[in-house]
């Protein structure tokens, strides 16, 4: 499975047309790459890349605790869920062209920032990034929080 670390700065073009950075596309390595699945992150206003195969396992561990055959809100609830995702393909050169109402939604223009995240890639409006960015010492806190740390000493 592909890991993605780092961030990068492109453009993306009035036709939503965007070119994956070379290290992405070279972590993906043998993997198929006619298609990645662009999801809609609801979390954070900005677009999710995944390759089929981390897609894949994402929704079977989604799906595994729903039953819609039996529970309508469940049935309700896939509906939801897969309309947040779609199948792009992947030119040669790894340039993907993104949906309008994906681009619309993560208010993507111009300048954006793909940032790896471990399975997945982050794609954001360059000026969210920086408004997103966090101090040193604040990240250090944050660290402490998850180690179970009261963040004071």
């Amino acid at each position: 499975m592909a890991t993605f670390a780092g961030q990068y700065n492109a453009t993306i073009d009035d036709k939503g047309r965007v070119v994956l950075p070379a290290s992405f596309k070279k972590a993906m390595g043998e993997m198929q790459l006619d298609f990645v699945v662009v999801e809609r992150n609801r979390r954070s206003k900005c677009l999710d890349i995944h390759t089929v195969d981390s897609w894949k396992k994402g929704v079977a561990k989604f799906t595994e605790k729903l039953n819609p055959e039996t529970n309508p809100m469940h049935d309700k609830l896939l509906q939801l869920y897969f309309q947040n995702f779609v199948h792009v393909a992947v030119a040669a050169n790894g340039r993907i062209n993104i949906p309008n109402d994906f681009l619309e939604y993560a208010n993507l223009k111009d300048k954006v920032t793909f940032l790896g995240m471990q399975t997945s890639i982050r794609l954001s409006a360059a000026s969210s990034v920086v408004e997103a960015e966090v101090s040193d010492t604040d990240y250090l806190e944050l660290l402490k929080m998850i180690d179970g740390q009261s963040g004071k000493e």
